[in-house]
């Protein structure tokens, strides 16, 4: 979840004179008995009715904050503080993951100035494993959530200590422009659009052939070539290194083997087949747009038209508020196919998902598992998801009616709940992502930014750049 500047924000005190809520919450097994809308826990930090402010730094938007004309929310903040009266949250949102992160690891490292509670994204997990010490252990405080068993595994130690509380994950579909597509003479209704990215071709202006449950990067790419052809010459997809953050999420062992050695990155085939199949895309095949994902072009392209359009792009659950946010919520045209490419026929894709940590140098720890505990209850998961469309990590979430039945109108009243589920469902590989993971990541999105954004060097010199780049870092 990324974007561009910092917004702060504090949430008062809520007051008496607030309706009740009818909003239930898991409680905790932290002993300290969690709290929930019908039970405040007599024991607990936020039921004595002693005064105390939680600090919390998310990213982009997480779904907590109330709703605005940018930013979809569940209001959760107001609703936990008018359970609380005796609680304060005081919410800072960075809208880049990378201006968090970096504020974040600046205090862990010098042991202070950071937040009760910081939102984390899962590329962040092994360095928060690394310095698990430096972390509160919530394994008694979320007993009695629950969440995906592989979500749970990426924060926890080898001594069994849970480290983070997941919120959502990120299974992805293709988002795309009906309207574009519909301009280049290419159908565009959810079904067939699925068929044409599993392998199918145009002709006479219907899809002939392909199976959705067969797409791979193989037949998305053909079906940009297809698109960039009858379309005169527009972009299919938006950038290479935000495809190909949709490729390297199928590699169990990309960068970093079992054993948390680095793979050579000079002989790393497996990542410079990928690294060639999405430049070769980009570049030889014209499919890319050049956009550099999270810049203003970037944003100002989700409703152009023009040369800087893009008909296609991998869609997370939680980027559907970027496309609404950036194309303006009133704008007709984008839609979303059940089907997603793999490195293997039908192969799921998770990108991104994220969770709550809280430092032990928080001087309300107690108070802030409670909360922590609250915001990622099943209830709260529904709620974020109905609001803001973060898909749950936890399984009771997802099977919800209001999950599962939950339409998009900004998507052309897309069946998102049934979409994301079933593309969940697809996702069959969870990657390891060691300590070297993060820079070594953002060392690729840099040699792709190089050949299709900034266009300053070739592919096969932005590669060897690479190698030197992730030999540097060790």
């Amino acid at each position: 979840m990324q974007t561009s500047k910092i917004v702060k924000r504090s949430l008062i005190t809520a007051t008496a004179a607030l309706a009740a809520l009818a909003l239930t919450a898991c409680g905790s097994g932290s002993g300290s008995g969690s709290p929930t809308s019908t039970d405040t826990g007599s024991s607990s930090a936020t039921a004595d009715n002693t005064p105390v402010t939680i600090t919390i730094g998310t990213f982009n938007n997480f779904g907590y904050d109330a709703p605005s004309a940018t930013m979809q929310g569940a209001d959760l903040y107001s609703k936990y503080m008018q359970l609380h009266p005796n609680v304060t949250i005081k919410a800072t949102v960075a809208d880049t993951s990378d201006d968090a992160r970096s504020a974040f690891q600046t205090a862990i490292g010098a042991g202070s100035g950071a937040y009760d509670i910081q939102a984390v994204d899962v590329d962040w997990m092994p360095y928060i494993i690394d310095n698990s010490d430096k972390f509160v252990d919530l394994k008694a405080t979320l007993a009695n959530n629950d969440y995906l068993p592989w979500k749970t595994q990426i924060a926890t130690t080898s001594d069994g200590r849970v480290v983070g509380a997941g919120t959502d994950i990120g299974p992805e579909g293709i988002c795309y422009r009906s309207d574009l597509l519909q301009a280049a003479g290419i159908p565009s209704d959810r079904d067939s659009v699925a068929k044409w990215l599993g392998g199918g071709t145009i002709q006479n202006g219907q899809v002939v052939g392909g199976d959705p449950s067969q797409a791979t990067w193989a037949t998305y790419f053909a079906a940009g070539q297809q698109y960039v052809s009858m379309s005169g010459g527009k972009a299919f997809f938006d950038s290479s290194a935000a495809t190909y953050q949709g490729m390297v999420n199928q590699v169990q062992y990309s960068y970093i083997d079992a054993n948390n050695n680095l793979i050579d990155p000079a002989s790393n085939t497996q990542i410079q087949n990928l690294y060639n199949q999405v430049t070769t895309a980009a570049i030889d095949d014209k499919e890319s747009a050049g956009q550099q994902q999270w810049t203003d072009a970037w944003n100002a392209a989700f409703k152009s038209t023009g040369s800087d359009s893009f008909a296609t792009m991998l869609c997370p659950a939680w980027i559907v508020n970027n496309i609404k946010n950036n194309a303006g919520s009133d704008f007709v045209g984008w839609d979303i196919a059940d089907v997603f490419p793999g490195i293997q026929p039908g192969q799921g894709g998770d990108w991104g998902g994220s969770y709550l940590v809280i430092p032990d140098q928080s001087k309300n720890q107690q108070a802030a598992e409670d909360l922590v505990a609250w915001l990622t209850a099943p209830e709260q998961q529904e709620a974020v998801f109905t609001a803001a469309s973060n898909y749950p990590s936890s399984p009771t979430a997802e099977a919800a009616s209001a999950v599962a039945n939950k339409t998009e109108p900004f998507l052309n009243n897309a069946p998102v709940g049934q979409i994301f589920a079933n593309r969940a469902k697809a996702v069959t590989v969870v990657p390891y992502k060691g300590s070297s993971y993060f820079d070594i990541q953002t060392a690729m999105a840099n040699a792709l930014n190089r050949v299709d954004v900034t266009k300053e060097m070739s592919a096969s010199d932005s590669w060897n750049q690479w190698i030197s780049d992730v030999k540097a870092l060790s």
